[in-house]
């Protein structure tokens, strides 16, 4: 079990956030499929939620789910992200907060917000202290190992100062974008300078992985590697999948695309976890050029359930 501030977690897992994929149709289909410890919101601006803006406001739209989701939030501006972390615990009923202090996006690093902040460390630890002092829900921090240095070891030792219950870090510089692998080897002298729990990510791609980090973080965070293997979770926690699983999460992604979009993103969305869910798979590349030239979203939901068909033909 792993304890965040006042929350207690089933699982040492966590959904990791991902701009345009964990959003309302993957956390809720990782809730049902099972053995996902807390659901993480894609990245939403501090700035839009705090001026109520529309399409803030349909990104953070909640559900009831088994495992507490936690609204990631990033922005530069202390002010603004305590008024947007007060929104949070006021108005939602998210059980806690990530502040993003990762994204290497150079849109959001001229920002300075995501790790822009890594390069400027009295405002980290202003956004940090003023988040805290906005609200009591639980907290925790994302970071990179650094900018195109490390300092994974200050910054983390700055968050735990100021208040986070948690951090978790990417084992990845900015600068290193998504390329190379992610340094693992450091992921123990980072914990050994924390009393908060440490959650590590980056490159868990297999439960086996996840398990053998699990013996050095508190927790893992697990991103592309939850779309690719939609029942990754719930194999970390020890229950098995059937050969239909895959069929069946298939159309319920397709459902849930439908029910929550509009027909006009209907189609980009399901292309977007289709791009994940075949990677490594027999034919995969035949499936994704058949998937990606359709333009059609049922046309592509139909391809879709054809290459994962259900055991027998039998339709839900």
């Amino acid at each position: 079990m792993l304890r965040i501030g006042s929350l207690s977690l089933e699982q040492p897992t966590v959904l990791a956030p991902m701009a345009g994929l964990t959003d309302r149709v993957l956390r809720q289909l990782t809730d049902e499929t099972g053995g996902c410890g807390l659901l993480v919101s894609e990245m939403i601006a501090a700035e839009g939620l705090r001026r109520r803006n529309r399409r803030t406001l349909e990104m953070i739209a909640g559900f009831p789910s088994r495992a507490p989701q936690f609204i990631q939030l990033f922005g530069a501006d202390p002010g603004g992200l305590a008024e947007a972390a007060a929104i949070v615990a006021g108005d939602t009923g998210y059980a806690g907060i990530d502040l993003n202090m990762g994204c290497p996006v150079p849109k959001v690093v001229r920002s300075g917000a995501g790790s822009g902040l890594l390069r400027d460390l009295p405002r980290l630890a202003a956004v940090v202290a003023a988040v805290r002092r906005a609200t009591r829900l639980p907290l925790t921090v994302k970071v990179r190992l650094g900018f195109h240095a490390l300092n994974v070891m200050e910054t983390t030792r700055i968050i735990e100062q100021e208040g986070a219950d948690a951090v978790a870090v990417h084992f990845r510089l900015q600068s290193d974008g998504y390329a190379g692998s992610a340094r693992w080897d450091l992921a123990a002298a980072i914990k050994e300078g924390l009393r908060i729990p440490l959650l590590g990510n980056g490159d868990i791609m297999t439960p086996d992985f996840a398990l053998e980090k699990l013996q050095t973080v508190d927790g893992v965070l697990i991103g592309r590697g939850a779309v690719a293997n939609p029942f990754i979770f719930r194999e970390i926690s020890g229950v098995g999948t059937s050969e239909d699983d895959l069929g069946m999460f298939v159309r319920r992604l397709g459902a849930l695309i439908e029910e929550h979009y509009p027909e006009r993103q209907r189609l980009g969305k399901l292309k977007a976890f289709t791009r994940f869910l075949v990677v490594g798979r027999p034919g995969s590349r035949a499936w994704k050029r058949r998937i990606f030239l359709s333009q059609d979203f049922r046309q592509a939901r139909g391809f879709l359930e054809e290459t994962f068909p259900l055991a027998g033909g039998n339709e839900p």
